[in-house]
């Protein structure tokens, strides 16, 4: 098997060049890297992670912690993040702590055992009272994922759920939607009442209550797909109202829930759009595999994913001793088939 001083040898320079080339620095020349790199492919040589762990005090690691991955936008999200990680050099570990604010603790602890160089975060439901504490139990450079709020000790990268309530509001109501419905996810977690307090303060802006009636809470299970709880959301809204007290539109806060509702109104022989429209979340790949295609209001997740990577990397090259980063990303509404014009 090859080692450094094999490559060094064949390029022609020294080992400690050698491992500047493979540690991608930039005090080396373009024709002594492209020569260490051709030594490098010749000689079919593979660095020994764990001695250059040991030496450079760099596992080449990163944590990624999520609630789940049954859901396209985590499982997208963490796709993303892996992809943007190999192409920095680094090897993705993922764990799911189910919205159990003890298995997310228990996953920091052992990722940190694992010596991972940073950690990319979802926080579990009740992660707001944690998030302060935080920095107590973290020793490696952290960064929050979608959480709406501003943490002074750790990056973020945000997703702006209120603007993203606001603008499926918006188009409804210019679709002169007047009876409107959301479904909405467990009201303990900010980015669900961000969400849910744009789309209603909108709605009140222009003049429209949303009614107690027209709100149904999801039962979000992490172990498995909502689709059923798009089901249920249907039956609430529909069975044993009159025609006028059925909304005309529903608004999902998520796209696994509005493909339950859409299902279901198949099967109620409900038309969609032209009884009622449907809006989803997230703008995951099922949107435009489902009859009729789904509008939606999307998250950036690859742009999301991206910056995540970029801004654990950029603490962990500062040590703790850079300026703390903070994104927003803003949402993007995906117009398609499911949501039309008012006809009542």
């Amino acid at each position: 098997m090859a080692t450094q001083k094999d490559v060094a040898r064949l390029a022609g320079v020294s080992v400690s060049t050698v491992s500047r080339v493979l540690n991608d620095s930039s005090y080396v020349d373009k024709r002594t890297r492209k020569n260490v790199e051709t030594a490098i492919k010749k000689l079919n040589y593979k660095p020994n992670l764990v001695a250059y762990g040991l030496r450079a005090k760099s596992s080449k690691l990163i944590g990624l912690i999520l609630p789940e991955l049954i859901h396209y936008a985590y499982a997208s999200f963490a796709q993303y993040v892996e992809e943007s990680c190999m192409k920095k050099g680094y090897t993705l570990l993922v764990g799911l702590h189910y919205n159990d604010c003890g298995r997310e603790r228990l996953l920091i602890d052992e990722f940190q055992r694992r010596n991972v160089d940073g950690l990319i975060m979802h926080l579990a439901i009740n992660g707001q009272n944690m998030s302060n504490n935080l920095a107590e139990c973290l020793t490696v450079p952290t960064v929050l994922y979608e959480d709406s709020f501003v943490n002074n000790h750790l990056g973020n990268v945000a997703f702006n759920n209120y603007r993203a309530g606001v603008m499926a509001a918006e188009y409804l109501l210019s679709l002169n939607h007047k009876n409107l419905a959301c479904t909405v996810g467990p009201m303990g977690m900010k980015y669900i009442r961000d969400r849910f307090w744009g789309f209603h303060d909108t709605l009140k802006a222009n003049g429209i209550e949303l009614k107690r009636e027209n709100i149904f809470e999801c039962d979000f299970n992490y172990q498995v797909p909502n689709f059923s709880s798009g089901e249920d959301a249907v039956r609430f809204f529909i069975d044993g109202r009159g025609e006028k007290e059925i909304p005309t539109a529903i608004w999902a806060h998520n796209d696994n829930v509005a493909i339950g509702i859409i299902k279901e109104l198949h099967r109620k022989k409900i038309q969609i759009p032209e009884e009622i429209s449907v809006m989803g979340m997230d703008n995951t790949a099922l949107t435009d595999m489902i009859y009729p295609p789904l509008t939606t209001v999307g998250q950036p997740l690859r742009q999301m994913a991206e910056q995540s990577v970029k801004i654990v990397i950029k603490e962990m090259k500062q040590k703790g001793n850079g300026q703390i980063e903070i994104v927003m990303m803003e949402p993007e509404l995906i117009v398609r088939e499911s949501a039309g014009l008012c006809q009542k």
